[in-house]
């Protein structure tokens, strides 16, 4: 998707705005095409804990959920990985300090997945975070909520159509509801939240002045922050996916390229292209 100018040059930074434990694959995969990236979160992730995780993982382990499904790999790391109920969660991020993921985990077996409840993963990036804690995702959708929407049947006339949602804090509704008008009982339980986190003022300036050729957006509160701040109409924006398109839109401004999925692969690709460093 295109709707802004396809050539910024490459002869300023571009700004990376993804939350910090979250942006190192793609300053990595653009720094191999010589771009000059500087990464500054406007959000931190913090994951939840409480009786309510609790209580959806024993649910999860006693055989109640038909379907466990995941949008995130920070959702598998808040959920699949939750510190037990016995750990002294209280306001701890764990053992990883400011990048807000969660810490020291449980072995992944305790999660409890039951042989007959189905594991469903947004996207590749999803799956591969639940493969790597030894979770075998059953369907992977084709990296968006409505792509998942669509991926699951239609629900069963049986009581045990039943979904588990580990979730942002700012989740979508579009999964939700989405898998209610198909039929399924959706428990959504938040297992992480955003946080706002202010630029230094120095770059907060950069990017109102044309200081950046290009920042990426990674979620609908990203943009949205992003936003208020001030973009310079020179910068090209550009975004992971159609919810932070929408937020970039609703904001008054012009998204100029459009990941085709939402991975970093594909963000490095339109960075790319936007800076007309392509072969």
């Amino acid at each position: 998707m295109s709707e802004g100018p396809g050539h910024v040059g490459p002869s300023r930074p571009v700004l990376v705005t993804r939350p910090a434990g979250r942006g190192d694959g793609l300053v990595t995969l653009l720094a191999q095409h010589g771009v000059v990236v500087e990464h500054r979160p406007l959000t931190r992730l913090l994951p939840v804990r409480g009786p309510e995780v609790d209580l959806a993982r024993e649910r999860l382990a006693a055989g109640q959920y038909s379907h466990l499904v995941l949008t995130s790999r920070t959702a598998v790391e808040a959920f699949c990985l939750a510190e037990s109920p016995s750990a002294d969660s209280a306001g701890s991020t764990g053992s990883t300090g400011s990048t807000g993921s969660p810490g020291a985990p449980a072995l992944p077996a305790s999660l409890g997945v039951p042989p007959h409840t189905q594991v469903v993963a947004v996207g590749e990036g999803t799956a591969a975070a639940l493969a790597a804690i030894g979770i075998r995702a059953d369907v992977v959708a084709a990296g968006s909520g409505a792509a998942l929407v669509e991926a699951m049947p239609v629900a069963s006339s049986t009581p045990t159509s039943r979904v588990l949602f580990p979730a942002s804090g700012a989740a979508s509704p579009t999964v939700p509801e989405g898998l209610r008008s198909k039929g399924y009982r959706v428990d959504q339980v938040t297992v992480y939240r955003p946080e706002p986190v202010d630029l230094p003022e120095a770059s907060a300036q950069a990017l109102r002045t044309g200081g950046y050729s290009a920042m990426v957006l990674t979620s609908p509160m990203i943009a949205r922050r992003a936003a208020a701040i001030g973009i310079h109409p020179s910068t090209a924006i550009l975004t992971i996916g159609d919810p932070t398109s929408e937020a970039v839109r609703e904001a008054g401004l012009r998204v100029t390229l459009q990941a085709e999925e939402p991975t970093d692969a594909a963000l490095a690709a339109v960075v790319v292209r936007a800076l007309d460093l392509g072969p």
